[in-house]
């Protein structure tokens, strides 16, 4: 995820929000800013863009909740997801 000039790894994702490695500086809750959600394994990069603010911070991550999330913004966090699901869905086959 690429915001204010920073470059930084998401940890978790999901419908609501996502959370990434704290930076080194602190961003306090209620902080919002703009953002563009990128990929090191698909093209086209950004592949999303979005608004979050921030819920917590701790001392390695912080956990945004999405504003007003785009379609494209949804789209690429379902394909994310699906490919999890799929990637884990001999685990539960008899």
């Amino acid at each position: 995820m690429l915001f204010e000039d920073n470059l930084v790894e998401v940890v978790d994702i999901s419908v609501g929000g996502l959370k990434f490695r704290r930076p080194p500086f602190n961003l306090a809750a209620g902080h919002r800013f703009s953002f563009e959600l990128r990929s090191a394994y698909e093209d086209p990069n950004p592949l999303a863009r979005g608004i979050a603010v921030v819920r917590a911070s701790k001392d390695d991550w912080v956990a945004v909740e999405f504003v007003r999330p785009t379609f494209a913004l949804m789209k690429v966090v379902g394909r994310h997801i699906g490919r999890l699901l799929v990637g884990r869905s001999h685990l539960f086959r008899h």
